[in-house]
């Protein structure tokens, strides 16, 4: 049986869909997008002195603030810092805060009926890519917004990650928060066999880390009993491989998917002959033996995690489960530690990714200067709050650089978290370009179906690329024509 690995991805709303949001009348939209109960919670500014310089104004601005959803604590955690803005003076006052939507609704779908009736919200996240969004028309540009603020002029985002909010020369978001990429690695299994463990000792090219990961490949049969690390095989974090072999998935600049380029018909060779070589040529059986491809989580059969078992080297996520890693029993080890990605064969340094939140103004929202002053003192005052609520990496540059997750200093100590911490924020400088397709979630798909069939032996790497570039540019040709 073929596994699902993909983590929960953005659900977007078709150009298909939104024309037709625009297409009905403004009654039509306001009452289909009134429908079930959401937890909006009310805020009141209260008066206190200024503490940023946001723009004061002859009477105040009331605006509201839409967010998909989340835990308590981290909706909560925007009403404080609404609360905390709208007490700094700038004469903006952020009265609503509306954190998710009833469970028979989808958050794009309600923001973009409100938009199409004329009643959009003033300030947004979203978790769809700002292109995506873009492309629909459904959002304002913030270049000269941006200009002229606070905190979040263009040279305070790492170029990377502002790039997934760039659609036709303009800026349409700002990435809030980015939870970048690395690898998470078992150093008391590298010291069992002598190995150096420490950071600067991991491999730096894709050869060696495959070298590497032989050393704790152990078969009893046919059932993988321990696991150096599994060929890459999850199509967002192909953005990362890809990179390092000097390859991209989208050019954002011709507006031409890159799926079967010779680097990533490469990098998807590479990693067949890895599974090849380690694992039998057999991902159905690798597969079966236990939780190699959780990545640190239970799986969907609920298997517990061969990471945190004890009984694999090494695994491919992102800054969120420097956290979540406790969630699962660690079995007689507790010192783990994360590195960057090595290079490819084609490649000539080193890359990661990211995960973000993004803030947005949608199109036609009544105050967009006092809705980019909110946003602009979220994404740098509201950080430590932020954080401490759901610890995810702030992106901009003035933010605070002291956070770290409490969890892991409570296991490991305060050094430890904030010396990862801080390797993690450093890799969002050098993570490659995600995010900026049109047609993202179809790209993913399609790279998805293309890696499941070479992993399955369904395929050539150079097939598969092909059909899934082919349908790819497909798709984003008919959405730009």
């Amino acid at each position: 049986m073929r596994p699902d690995l993909r983590r929960q991805m953005p659900i977007v709303v078709s150009r298909r869909r939104f024309l037709q949001l625009l297409g009905m009348s403004g009654a039509a939209v306001f009452l289909g997008s009134c429908g079930g109960e959401e937890e909006v919670v009310q805020t009141t500014a209260a008066s206190a002195s200024p503490t940023t310089a946001a723009p004061t104004t002859a009477a105040p601005i009331d605006i509201d603030f839409w967010l998909p959803g989340g835990s308590d604590p981290f909706c909560q955690g925007f009403v404080t810092v609404a609360d905390a803005f709208s007490a700094s003076g700038s004469g903006i006052n952020v009265t609503d805060v509306l954190c998710g939507v009833a469970d028979d609704e989808d958050f794009n779908e309600r923001l973009l009926a409100n938009l199409a009736a004329g009643t959009p919200p003033d300030a947004v996240i979203i978790w769809d890519p700002p292109v995506v969004m873009a492309s629909l028309g459904a959002l304002e540009p913030l270049d000269d917004l941006m200009a002229a603020s606070v905190n979040s002029k263009v040279e305070n985002w790492p170029e990377g990650v502002l790039a997934s909010c760039r659609w036709d020369g303009q800026i349409f978001g700002l990435p809030a928060t980015a939870s970048s990429y690395a690898i998470f690695y078992n150093q008391e299994l590298l010291e069992s066999k002598g190995i150096p463990s420490g950071r600067d000792d991991f491999p730096t090219t894709w050869d060696d880390l495959k070298a590497l990961s032989a050393e704790f490949v152990q078969w009893d049969g046919d059932t993988l009993v321990s696991a150096g690390m599994i060929p890459p095989y999850d199509a967002v974090e192909a953005a990362i491989w890809s990179a390092t072999n000097g390859g991209t998935l989208y050019d954002a600049e011709s507006k031409q998917v890159r799926l079967d380029s010779d680097e990533n018909i490469e990098m998807l060779d590479f990693g067949l002959q890895w599974l090849n070589e380690q694992y039998k040529g057999d991902w159905v059986a690798m597969d079966a033996s236990g939780n190699y491809l959780g990545a640190g989580y239970v799986d969907e059969l609920g298997r517990p995690p061969g990471f945190q078992g004890g009984h694999q080297l090494a695994v491919v996520n992102g800054f969120w489960l420097a956290a979540d890693v406790y969630g699962s029993e660690f079995a007689g080890w507790e010192r783990w530690n994360v590195a960057g990605f090595p290079v490819g064969p084609s490649g000539t340094s080193t890359a990661s990714g990211f995960w973000p939140n993004w803030c947005a103004i949608p199109k036609g929202a009544p105050n967009p200067e006092a809705s980019f002053a909110w946003l602009d003192y979220l994404v740098v005052d509201g950080m430590s709050t932020w954080f401490s609520q759901v610890p995810d990496i702030p992106t901009n540059r003035l933010a605070p650089d002291d956070l770290f997750p409490q969890s892991v200093a409570d296991q490991r100590g305060d050094e430890f978290a904030t010396d990862m911490t801080q390797f993690f924020t450093g890799q969002l400088e050098v993570a490659a370009p995600m995010w900026t397709c049109p047609v993202q979630n179809f790209l993913h798909d399609q790279l998805y179906a293309a890696i499941s069939s070479v992993m399955l032996k369904e395929a050539t790497p150079k097939e598969a690329l092909t059909l899934a570039q082919e349908a790819t540019q497909a798709e984003l040709d008919s959405l730009l024509s």
